[in-house]
């Protein structure tokens, strides 16, 4: 028999002093009522009620009994209002995996400004260059949410728009004058390319907006890096050019040590994507994050030098 069941018609029991009226408010019949109270008893070894026709009263063990089934359903309430609770708040933890130059350049700001904001969460940003690698990220490192340029597209994960982020070509004035200024995007077949990994499907190709739609052109490598800031700097050391986000060589552009290549050949934005598991409810705390962050990319300006936003 269901221990839970027994435990609520004794309860029931007791608090309406009658097996009557505790069965009608159970739905369920007097003699089914009765039966739960004794297969307690046996079942403790112990006797809970003292019955008569006119009254029922509690034993000592039966008080005890009482009290201890009491403790365990506020304990059930409690925890059950606790879930229901993070359907409507972000409580508990958030732990956040984001790309390693960005994060650091601007999304560190932005999560700690949301943490400031959420004091009942804990947060955790990770910042990493590895490649996200699907549901095994989420289930084997406790990540709620992944921020990505990588559309994954899987049944098990959503994918949220955070926002668009510009990204430009860009060579050192020395590399230029030493190798020449292409004209057109076919050009940059012929120069020494700096090679942004684990963002594009394929890498090696880059691709321009034309009059005529996408203009894909395969550049030769020269350099490789996962990390947007390394090759920033081989692109001010004269290494080549390179196709980067413009975040992160908007200071090097501001100052001279970096020029567009290309101005008049459009290079397409990338969408930041936010990355999560597919459940039948999204957690509050993962939708309450994606929506501050959305509010949070659209009023930023990655274009301006981070030395002129300190100012």
């Amino acid at each position: 028999m269901d221990r839970f069941r027994t435990m609520e018609s004794f309860v029931r029991v007791v608090r309406a002093g009658s097996f009557t009226t505790a069965a009608s408010q159970l739905g369920l019949s007097r003699a089914l009522v009765s039966r739960h109270v004794q297969e307690l008893e046996n079942r403790l070894g112990v006797r809970l009620l003292n019955r008569s026709t006119r009254s029922l009263s509690l034993t000592d063990e039966g008080a005890a009994y009482l009290a201890f089934c009491e403790t365990v359903f506020r304990d059930i309430e409690s925890s059950e209002h606790a879930i229901l609770r993070t359907r409507e708040e972000p409580v508990g933890t958030l732990k956040v995996l984001a790309p390693k130059s960005l994060g650091t350049m601007h999304l560190s700001d932005a999560v700690i400004a949301f943490a400031k904001a959420q004091p009942r969460l804990q947060v955790s940003l990770l910042l990493e260059n590895t490649p996200y690698r699907g549901a095994y990220d989420f289930a084997e490192r406790g990540l709620d949410l992944v921020l990505c340029f990588s559309t994954i597209r899987g049944a098990s994960v959503v994918e949220q728009e955070i926002g668009a982020v510009d990204w430009v070509v860009c060579a050192s004035p020395d590399y230029l004058a030493r190798a020449g200024t292409p004209s057109v995007p076919a050009d940059l077949g012929e120069h020494a390319c700096l090679v942004h990994v684990d963002v594009a499907p394929i890498d090696s190709i880059w691709r321009f907006e034309g009059p005529k739609g996408p203009m894909p052109v395969k550049v030769r490598g020269a350099f490789f890096s996962n990390s947007a800031l390394a090759l920033c700097k081989a692109a001010v050391a004269g290494l080549g050019v390179t196709l980067v986000p413009r975040y992160s060589v908007a200071d090097a552009l501001a100052s001279g040590a970096l020029v567009s290549v290309l101005p008049r050949h459009r290079v397409g934005s990338r969408r930041l994507l936010a990355v999560y598991p597919r459940t039948p409810l999204a957690p509050r705390k993962v939708q309450v994050f994606v929506d501050f962050l959305k509010d949070w990319m659209a009023a930023q300006d990655f274009s301006a030098p981070q030395s002129a936003a300190a100012e």
